[in-house]
């Protein structure tokens, strides 16, 4: 089961959270807590101890909105840098307009993401432990304007300034990035309970995990890059170390919510669970591909991703027919491709049909500040799950006005 392990990668494929909105850090149940709030794992035993369960899930996902690629060829189709190049006595407003309309390609492009993930959680006393391992792969091509200041000298010049020097051609430096990010885990939840004043179970969880993160990262300039022939991917393979998760839930009891928060009415009725969680807690960062001694504005920039820690808050109630949830990033966080910041607020929730049958449904709003978050806005999800005898089947789908992706998982319970 896939999460985010990454701040920024988001990629929303376990099926779980993937139909519920992307919660996960109160919600999550079984092997899909150890990507969401390892403390979870603990707080969802079966009805006897000792229990093994497997797992397998893959999924994908992709931006489909390919106006990118139109933008591309109606600009090299155009040839309005050549045509301001032949202007014997080209003016301010000559420049503007190409600038514009470089302005208005920047950021646009296609993104596709996969996952696939195996786990064994051994269900038993006084520990619950969750083996792991999954694989993301993100593949990205991205248009970048990097000709802001340029264009600023180039209209002052013509306006009385420094003149320029050189075509127009000559000097664009804008880029269309490819960008492939392959991210291979393999990581140990371990988690237990305990209950205190009150009768209430708290758990809390950790999970060790080596991460390795392979990456490349080609640019070619905008007047010469072929949709349709991109360039190879060159892979680094020189990221491998070792990072941990940490996480922390309590189930709070009617008599504490009563006695001590001083509530009363139907918010007692049913089980509430809070839940704080931080990802990553070792920050670092990786870099794609770069050949030695390579210039960073040339076709391998070579760029460093940051690898950040992620804090979550997170809630779930929990009543006799149904659950409903809500997680809250604690911080914005950068993304290591071209999309600027996340900060999501979740929503997500589960109608209990049948005892093995379950409907869910949710969505996810990026609340970041920033002109240029990431394209992520709003995202409606949903998907069921169906458990007959032990096995349990999972799917799940995801949509907006550019996005879509889908997820199946399959598990079985000894």
């Amino acid at each position: 089961m896939s999460a985010q392990t990454i701040a920024g990668y988001r990629t929303l494929l376990d099926p779980r959270s993937m139909a519920m909105g992307g919660t996960g850090a109160a919600a999550a149940t079984k092997f899909n807590a150890s990507l969401h709030n390892p403390a979870l794992i603990a707080f969802n035993r079966g009805s006897k101890p000792d229990r093994l369960y497997l797992s397998a899930s893959m999924g994908a996902r992709e931006l489909y909105n390919t106006d990118w690629e139109e933008s591309l060829n109606n600009f090299q189709d155009s040839n309005i840098v050549q045509d301001y190049d032949r202007l014997a006595n080209p003016s301010s407003s000559d420049a503007a307009e190409v600038r514009d309309v470089i302005r208005q390609m920047n950021l646009e492009g296609y993104r596709k993401d996969e996952t696939t993930v195996f786990n064994l959680l051994v269900d038993t006393r006084p520990v619950t432990i969750n083996f792991y391992t999954r694989r993301d792969i993100r593949e990205m091509t991205t248009i970048l304007n990097k000709d802001e200041e340029q264009f600023a000298t180039l209209i002052n010049g013509l306006n009385g300034g420094a003149p320029a020097v050189g075509t127009l051609e000559e000097r664009l430096t804008s880029t269309v990035d490819n960008t492939y990010v392959d991210i291979s885990e393999f990581g140990v939840t371990v988690a237990t309970t305990n209950v205190i004043s009150y009768n209430m179970p708290i758990s809390w969880g950790f999970t060790p995990k080596l991460v390795e993160i392979r990456g490349s990262h080609r640019a070619e300039s905008i007047n010469t890059y072929n949709p349709r022939n991109p360039p190879d991917k060159q892979v680094s393979r020189d990221f491998l170390e070792w990072n941990v998760d940490l996480g922390f839930s309590m189930l709070m009891t009617e008599s504490f919510m009563r006695e001590e928060l001083g509530l009363s009415g139907p918010i007692l009725d049913g089980e509430w669970i809070f839940s704080f969680v931080g990802m990553n807690m070792i920050p670092t960062d990786f870099t794609p591909y770069r050949p030695e001694n390579a210039s960073r504005t040339g076709p391998y920039p070579g760029t460093a991703r940051a690898v950040q820690a992620l804090y979550q808050f997170g809630v779930a109630h929990y009543r006799q027919n149904y659950m409903l949830t809500m997680d809250i990033d604690l911080s914005e966080n950068e993304v290591y491709d071209f999309e600027g910041l996340t900060r999501f607020l979740s929503f997500g929730g589960e109608y209990f049909l049948r005892d093995d049958f379950h409907l869910r449904a949710g969505m996810r709003i990026n609340m970041a500040q920033t002109s240029e978050a990431a394209k992520d806005k709003a995202i409606l999800t949903g998907g069921f799950l169906y458990q007959p005898h032990g096995f349990s089947i999972e799917a799940a789908a995801m949509i907006n006005e550019v996005e879509i992706g889908g997820t199946v998982g399959l598990g079985y319970a000894f």
